[in-house]
């Protein structure tokens, strides 16, 4: 008789586990909203909570950090920056603002200081923060040392651990016994671990969970026996599903218990990403993350943007002017950019869009735009291709190079032209289709500092002639495009140059005579790109609060505000005919949501 209510009690009881859930939903405020301009770079971007539940901090860097005043309901990051002269990153070493410790620049100092301290701290300088509420336990780590040692204890008196991955997340229990992290290995798996601190002795608590390898929180339950966490489901995923360009694997904030591993999804929201949970006085705050991108036109001498496309971006014209082409996938945190495919859209001479969607370019790991070649033939582009199915977006097997396909046959070979790239950018083809020009990082060089190289080319066979990193004068910092003039013989260069700082500059084909074309503030990316006369440049730069489209003269100048638009305006493409732009808009709003616990 037991057997035959066994399903009807389990349906019921999940019946009222969804309508307490949805409970708990009702109760759901926003608090604090702001809307972010650094294109991939905001999506990173964690939050943390106080102890006391009155400050909330978002870790954007040196250019994006932000303290938000929960009680008064404003920014106050003059409190953040006070004393400092750079900060670049913070931690809550108890309650209240004045109990962040900085990492940062003050005077000839550098490095972490502590409350109430007036010197720099013994601490490496680059490492990433967790303190215990009273603030006197201290964790330590840093995920670019080689030997991503975990350091837990005192100022002054730490214990080295050796985890099982890169630690993504770290906390404290309240009293202090207890020390908790995330550890993502390359299998992209996580597990939580727990140390207890009078042994010291680290033990898996939960394993096989689906986190992502963006830094994160632990929000522990009052009682210790549970944890809030961000998955993006409540099992490990086969391989094969993080590379779906569409699939329900958006962040979501789970309540996993320690004792059972279950995990009880307490917040989700279709299509969108929620992350960074943090308990305080009595609430579940977390970090919601709202990120819309569409593939649009304006004309050549500015306007309103048209829509071509939602849920695309870097376009890129077709020969005639009758196609885009773009990336898509979802911006799901839990697996970008290995979702990123290709497709393709055709439009009328005034951009406006005339077919569905079709996918040009997939397979398994990150691909870039396709850049057609002017007699059409050929398609070029920067992929992460593997021959399977990985787990990570830098999994062995995996490449960072640009390839080369016939453009009309989505099954020819891809065609792989590099075996040297490192962040490589995307590819961009010489007016006279022998040529593509693409900027990477230089293994064995300073990370985050881009090369330009030319590849020469067998356009009948598709192979490479020569391959070369154009020699570019010392005034030029951090090239992170190159576009060829309609002439081909000069090369438009966008330098990121830190800061909010870039610079345009005009160089003759083979990388000499550099002539500044102008000084501009942007916030990421931008992109750039020649009108048809070869007498301007277009660009994206920042206007007020989002990146909007400019065009300078070839010679220098004062530039022409094209756009005022709501979102930010990246990846100018100006159309074979001259008389329009393609770009892509971002929309990206960045929220913190509360919820009160029962």
């Amino acid at each position: 008789m037991q057997l035959v209510f066994v399903r009807p009690i389990l349906a019921i009881a999940a019946i009222f586990l969804s309508l307490a859930n949805l409970a708990s939903a009702s109760s759901d405020k926003l608090i604090y909203e702001r809307s972010e301009n650094q294109w991939y770079m905001s999506w990173r971007i964690p939050m943390s909570v106080s102890p006391d539940g009155s400050w909330a901090l978002f870790h954007g860097g040196p250019e994006n950090m932000h303290l938000y005043s929960i009680r008064a309901g404003s920014e106050e990051n003059e409190t953040l920056t006070k004393g400092m002269d750079v900060v670049e990153d913070a931690a809550f070493c108890g309650s209240g603002s004045s109990s962040l410790a900085r990492r940062g620049r003050r005077g000839s100092e550098t490095g972490w200081f502590f409350p109430g301290e007036e010197h720099v701290s013994s601490l490496p300088a680059q490492v990433t923060l967790a303190c215990s509420q009273d603030g006197r336990k201290i964790a330590y780590f840093d995920s670019s040392a080689p030997d991503r040692k975990l350091f837990v204890g005192s100022q002054g008196n730490y214990r080295p651990y050796s985890p099982a991955g890169t630690v993504t997340a770290m906390a404290f229990s309240a009293d202090a016994r207890m020390f908790y992290y995330l550890a993502y290995d390359s299998n992209a798996e996580t597990t939580l671990f727990r140390i207890v601190l009078s042994t010291g002795e680290p033990q898996a608590v939960v394993n096989h969970l689906d986190a992502s390898r963006l830094a994160n929180n632990i929000a522990l339950a009052p009682d210790g026996k549970s944890a809030y966490l961000t998955l993006a489901s409540d099992s490990f995923p086969e391989n094969a599903a993080r590379h779906q360009p569409h699939a329900a694997r958006w962040l979501k904030i789970y309540q996993v218990d320690f004792a059972t591993g279950t995990r009880r999804l307490v917040v989700d929201s279709p299509g969108e990403n929620n992350a960074s949970p943090a308990l305080a006085a009595g609430f579940l705050y977390w970090n919601h993350k709202v990120i819309q991108d569409t593939i649009v036109t304006i004309p050549t001498e500015g306007g309103v943007a048209k829509n071509v496309i939602a849920g695309g971006a870097f376009p890129m014209w077709n020969p005639d002017g009758s196609q885009i082409g773009y990336f898509f996938g979802d911006l799901r945190f839990a697996d970008l950019p290995l979702n990123f495919d290709d497709a393709v859209v055709n439009v009328d001479a005034n951009a406006n869009r005339t077919s569905e969607p079709r996918v040009i370019v997939s397979g398994y790991g990150e691909d870039f735009p396709p850049a057609w070649s002017p007699d059409g033939k050929w398609i070029a582009f920067h992929s992460h291709r593997s021959p399977t199915p990985v787990p990570t977006y830098a999994s062995p097997g995996t490449t960072d190079d640009v390839f080369l396909r016939r453009a009309n046959d989505v099954h020819a070979p891809e065609i792989r032209l590099t075996d040297f790239g490192l962040e490589t950018g995307p590819a961009y083809w010489s007016p006279d289709g022998k040529k593509l020009i693409f900027v990477s990082w230089k293994r064995g060089g300073t990370p985050g500092i881009n090369k330009l190289w030319v590849l020469t080319l067998d356009t009948e066979k598709g192979a490479v002639l020569k391959t070369e990193m154009l020699p570019l004068s010392e005034d030029i910092l951090n090239p992170s495009a190159g576009m060829w003039s309609p002439d081909g013989k000069e090369i438009a260069i966008e330098d990121d140059r830190g800061e909010r700082r870039s610079t345009l500059w005009v160089v003759r084909a083979d990388g000499s005579h550099p002539e500044k074309v102008i000084d501009y503030e942007g916030t990421t990316y931008g992109g750039l790109d020649w009108e048809r006369d070869g007498k301007t440049l277009i660009y994206s730069g920042l206007a007020g609060d989002h990146l909007q489209l400019f065009s300078v003269p070839r010679i220098g100048g004062t530039p022409t505000q094209l756009t005022h638009d709501v979102g930010d305006l990246l990846q100018p493409e100006v159309s074979p005919d001259g008389k329009r732009i393609a770009c892509f808009r971002e929309v990206q709003s960045n929220q913190i949501w509360r919820r009160s616990l029962p």
